[in-house]
């Protein structure tokens, strides 16, 4: 029983001893940090990636981006160009914050074998993410700058906290697309639901922005573009179904995005669909960037159109450029890294709370075929299991990467 006992003690001290040693030489790093800082002039989580970029001068050619923690040091590639420097160009792009697990990493730059803190010189201080839910958990980090640009990430219970939002396009009083006794409206939430299902059964947690064939408002809290960030997702899906009054012979799918984005998932999406359902790419033209994936921004007309009702009502001009998403679902979901805007000005609509976040959630709209085409009517009724396991398996690939 002694020598049990004693085993147990020296297990303890050197497990102490192991913790100890790991914290001195850990607080010993961080005093050897270096007294100059780098700029941080921007930087933002959307999806589930940090980004961030600068200006640097031409001393850190070789520079890594390192997150250090007292167990871990992982490294990313920064480019540098012009004295400034960018994780990525692409939105959805950077530091994968599912990638991290508990604990607290102190985010450097590291070159010529030195380490070098960050000078946070944007308006937005901290921002707290929620990671994917794993075993029943999320990681609550807190993005911050408390004397070092550090995340502190926790492992806590998940309560409100989903995965994936999903938004059954239309409701209520909206129809939608029609043909007939077959409204857009409907086909949307039972979409949703399905995929909801599938989702779940792949161990995502899902919320939908309305139950049943309820409407929505646009806009304001517990709205469609709110319930996204009120619910801490990573991802949200727009379902909609397509009609077209002037080409009645219009055909097939199209998966609408960004520009500024990395595109892997609208391209896997749009090839799984075009496999595994009787549909295929969509012959619609407009906005096409290539094989189902479209990119719609405001054109100058547009952008007369919002300006007219502008002075029309008495409000001041929206800044909208020919840079700003025109589909709100993609726009509103992303706080100011997506260009939102709908702040209250014009009254017929609730402002967006979120609409300077830093935070947003990477979006996609999904046009599932046109309802007032016949051939695709009969695909959409028949096929959706297929069309749901595709957005599903799509979504799964994604989430994992």
């Amino acid at each position: 029983m002694k020598k049990v006992l004693v085993l147990i003690i020296l297990i303890i001290l050197v497990v102490c001893g192991y913790h100890f040693y790991n914290d001195y030489k850990f607080n010993q790093f961080i005093k050897k940090i270096e007294s100059d800082k780098i700029s941080i002039d921007d930087f933002y989580v959307y999806g589930n990636h940090l980004n961030f970029s600068g200006s640097i001068d031409e001393n850190y050619k070789d520079a890594k981006i390192i997150l250090k923690s007292k167990n871990k040091e992982l490294e990313y590639d920064i480019n540098i160009k012009d004295d400034e420097y960018y994780l990525s160009k692409k939105i959805n792009e950077g530091i994968n914050l599912d990638k991290l697990g508990s604990g607290k990493y102190y985010v450097l730059l590291k070159s010529n074998d030195k380490y070098y803190s960050f000078e946070n010189n944007t308006k937005y201080k901290n921002v707290t993410y929620y990671s994917t839910i794993k075993n029943n958990k999320t990681n609550k980090m807190n993005i911050n700058f408390n004397k070092y640009f550090n995340i502190d990430s926790k492992s806590i219970s998940p309560k409100g906290v989903y995965d994936i939002t999903i938004d059954a396009g239309h409701g209520g009083d909206d129809t939608g697309a029609i043909n007939g006794s077959h409204y857009e409206a409907d086909y949307t939430y039972e979409y949703a639901i399905a995929l909801k299902k599938k989702l779940e059964s792949k161990g995502y947690t899902v919320k939908l922005t309305r139950d049943e064939n309820d409407g929505i408002k646009t806009y304001g809290k517990h709205s469609r573009t709110a319930i996204p960030y009120e619910s801490h997702s990573k991802l949200v899906i727009s379902i909609h179904f397509n009609s077209s009054e002037s080409y009645i012979s219009q055909t097939g799918f199209e998966v609408y995005a960004l520009d500024n984005s990395n595109l892997s998932f609208a391209y896997d999406l749009t090839n799984n669909l075009d496999k595994n359902t009787s549909l295929t790419y969509s012959t619609n033209t407009a906005y096409l960037k290539d094989k189902g994936v479209y990119l719609k921004y405001f054109r100058q007309s547009d952008i007369d159109y919002m300006n007219n009702q502008a002075d029309l009502n008495g409000y001041n001009y929206y800044n909208i450029t020919s840079s700003t998403p025109y589909l709100y679902m993609l726009r509103e979901t992303g706080g100011r890294i997506t260009n939102a805007f709908v702040d209250g000005r014009n009254t017929k609509y609730e402002a967006n709370p979120y609409y300077k976040s830093n935070i947003g959630i990477e979006a996609y709209l999904l046009e599932l075929g046109y309802i007032n085409n016949n051939k695709d009517l009969k695909v959409i009724d028949n096929e959706k299991s297929n069309f749901i396991n595709s957005i599903a398996d799509s979504i799964d690939k994604y989430m994992k990467k």
